[in-house]
C-alpha cells in the first residue's frame, strides 16, 4: 500500500502512515469506527475527521476499496479487482475472486440513459461455511 501511495503522489504523512500500518494487518473489512479506533490507539491525538479524509483519500486514489454495506461503511485494504460474499447469519464478508461474469443493462427498464458503466460489483448472499 505504501509503494501504491507513493505511485499515486500520495504523501506518507505520520497519520497516513499509522492508517496504512492498521490497515495492512486487519483481518477483515473494517468499518469506519474500527479504524478510528485501531488508529487512536496508536496516534491518539489524531482526529477522527484527519482518520476519516484519508481513507476517503486512499479509496478515491485506489490504494484500498470501500464495501457499502447498510448502515456501515467498511474499508477493504485489498485494491484488487474482486467481489464480496455476505454472510447472512454472523455479517461476516469474504472476498470473492469470479471469472466470466457478464451482465447487460435492461434500456427499457433502467433509467441510465448514456451512462457508462465502469465497473460491476457483485455481493453474493448466503450463509458462510463457519454458519451453515
Amino acid at each position: 500500500m505504501r509503494q501504491a501511495c507513493r505511485e499515486r503522489h500520495l504523501r506518507l504523512t505520520p497519520q497516513r502512515e499509522v492508517l496504512l500500518r492498521v490497515l495492512s494487518r486487519a483481518q477483515h473489512h473494517v468499518t469506519a469506527d474500527e479504524l478510528s479506533r485501531s488508529v487512536r490507539r496508536l496516534l491518539p491525538s489524531v482526529s477522527t475527521a484527519t482518520i476519516y479524509r484519508n481513507a476517503h483519500q486512499l479509496a478515491d486514489a485506489g490504494v484500498i476499496a470501500t464495501l457499502h454495506r447498510p448502515g456501515a461503511l467498511q474499508y477493504d485494504p485489498n485494491p484488487d479487482e474482486h467481489d464480496h460474499f455476505v454472510c447472512s447469519v454472523c455479517g461476516g464478508v469474504f472476498d470473492v475472486y469470479l471469472t466470466r461474469v457478464s451482465y447487460r443493462v435492461d434500456a427499457r427498464r433502467s433509467s441510465l440513459g448514456k451512462a457508462r458503466v465502469e465497473r460491476c460489483e457483485v455481493q453474493l448472499r448466503g450463509r458462510c461455511e463457519r454458519c451453515t
